[in-house]
C-alpha cells in the first residue's frame, strides 16, 4: 500500500495552499484620529483625513475605536479556530496608523481577504442595521471587485442569521481611502449604529457580540471557501500529515473549513479530488487538503537492524527523537528516502539509522 508523504518541503515563492489562507483585520480608528491629508486613490487629487476619530455610543459612551478592537480580538480568535492565519493592523488604542497604511499592511503579507471592522453613526436615533461594504471599481485601485462582492453579501447574509438585526445591504463605495489602496480583496463591515441606542447597547453586551462575530466569521469561513469541481475518485492509500492539517466539508462544489483538524499522523485515504483526499475521521467523512507537492513512499518488505540507542521520531521532521530503541531486527513495509516507517509502543515512528539486511 502507498503512503503519501504530504508538504514537508517549503512551497514554490508566492504559492499558497488552502490551508495557508491569512485574514487581514482592521480595527477601525485610533485613540487620536489624525486629520493629516492623503489622496483617497492612488492616481486621485482628492485628499481626505488620513484617519478620524470615529463615532461613539450615545448610551455606553464607548468610543467606536475601542469597540472594534473588542469586536476585532474576538473575530481572529474566532478566525484561528478555524485555523486562519491572522494580522491585524492594531492591536491597542494609541498608534498612528492612517487608512493607507492599513491597507498597504494588508497588501504586504498578501491577504486572502482584508476585514475592516467598523460601527455606524448617524443624526437619527431611528438609524439601525448591519451593512457590508465593498470597494466599487474606480480608476487606479487594483482590489479585486468581484471576490470582495461576493465576500460581503456572504458576510451579511451569515451576520444578519447570527443576530436578527436588521440588514442595511451589501454596498459598494468609492470614496473610501482603506478600499482604494487595496490589492487584496476587501470588505468593511458596519457592526451597527452606535448613534441608536437599543443597538448601541446591544454592541457593548459580550453575548450580542459574541453572535455577531460568530456570525462575522462564519461568513469569512463560506467566502473563503474553495472551488473544486474535479471528479471524487476512489483510491486505497495511506497519508501523513506531518503538521496539524485542517478539515473541510465538501458541498455544491466547495471545500468550506470546519472547526477541526488532525495532528500529525498516518491516515487513510479512500479518495481524492484534484489536491484534495478524503479521510474518515470521528466527526465522520471530511476532506484534507494534500499539500504543496506529494512526495510518494515506497512500499518494501525489508529486514532492517537497529544500532543501540536507536531514535524514533514521530516525524522525520522532529528535531527530537520521541524515544530510542535498543539492538534489534525489524521487519518494514515503508521507506521514503533514508527513513523507514516502523510500528513501536507509540504507534507508527520513523527511524533512519537502520541497516538492510
Amino acid at each position: 500500500m502507498a503512503v503519501l508523504l504530504l508538504g514537508l518541503f517549503p512551497a514554490p515563492a508566492g504559492a499558497k495552499t488552502q490551508d495557508e489562507q491569512l485574514v487581514c483585520l482592521d480595527p477601525g480608528h485610533q485613540l487620536h484620529g489624525n486629520n493629516g491629508l492623503e489622496p483617497v486613490a492612488p492616481d486621485s487629487k482628492e485628499m481626505k483625513a488620513k484617519v478620524t476619530s470615529g463615532t461613539r455610543g450615545v448610551v455606553t459612551k464607548k468610543p467606536e475605536y475601542v469597540l472594534t478592537l473588542e469586536a476585532s480580538l474576538l473575530l481572529k480568535e474566532k478566525l484561528e479556530a478555524f485555523g486562519y492565519k491572522t494580522v491585524m493592523t492594531r492591536e491597542s488604542h494609541d498608534v498612528d496608523m492612517s487608512n493607507i497604511e492599513r491597507a498597504q499592511l494588508c497588501n504586504e503579507v498578501q491577504a486572502d481577504l482584508a476585514v475592516r471592522i467598523h460601527a455606524d453613526g448617524d443624526n437619527s436615533p431611528k438609524s439601525q442595521g448591519i451593512s457590508l461594504l465593498y470597494p466599487a471599481w474606480i480608476k487606479g485601485a487594483q482590489a479585486g471587485f468581484s471576490e470582495s462582492k461576493a465576500a460581503a453579501e456572504t458576510i451579511l447574509r451569515e451576520a444578519v442569521l447570527a443576530t436578527g438585526a436588521v440588514s442595511r445591504g451589501a454596498v459598494p463605495r468609492s470614496d473610501l481611502t482603506g478600499f482604494n489602496w487595496s490589492k487584496v480583496p476587501s470588505v468593511l463591515v458596519e457592526m451597527g449604529f452606535m448613534t441608536n441606542p437599543d443597538e448601541d447597547k446591544r454592541l457593548s453586551d459580550p453575548e450580542y457580540l459574541n453572535k455577531l462575530t460568530d456570525g462575522i466569521a462564519a461568513g469569512i469561513n463560506l467566502a473563503l471557501a474553495a472551488q473544486t469541481d474535479e471528479p471524487e475518485l476512489e483510491t486505497t492509500s495511506q497519508a501523513y500529515l506531518p503538521i496539524p492539517t485542517p478539515l473541510y466539508d465538501y458541498s455544491n462544489g466547495k471545500m468550506t473549513r470546519t472547526r477541526t483538524a488532525l495532528s500529525p499522523q498516518l491516515v487513510h485515504v479512500s479518495a481524492t479530488r484534484g489536491g484534495w483526499g478524503k479521510v474518515t475521521t470521528w466527526v465522520g467523512e471530511q476532506w484534507l487538503p494534500l499539500g504543496h507537492a506529494v512526495f510518494p513512499v515506497k512500499s518494501v518488505d525489508v529486514q532492517i537492524e537497529l544500532p543501540q540507542d536507536t531514535p524514533i521520531y514521530k516525524s522525520p521532521y522532529d528535531t527530537k527523537p520521541a524515544a530510542r530503541l535498543s539492538s534489534q531486527k525489524i521487519r518494514v513495509h515503508e521507506q521514503w528516502n533514508d527513513w523507514y516507517l516502523i510500528d513501536s509502543w507509540l504507534g507508527k515512528v520513523w527511524v533512519a539509522d537502520g541497516q538492510p539486511l
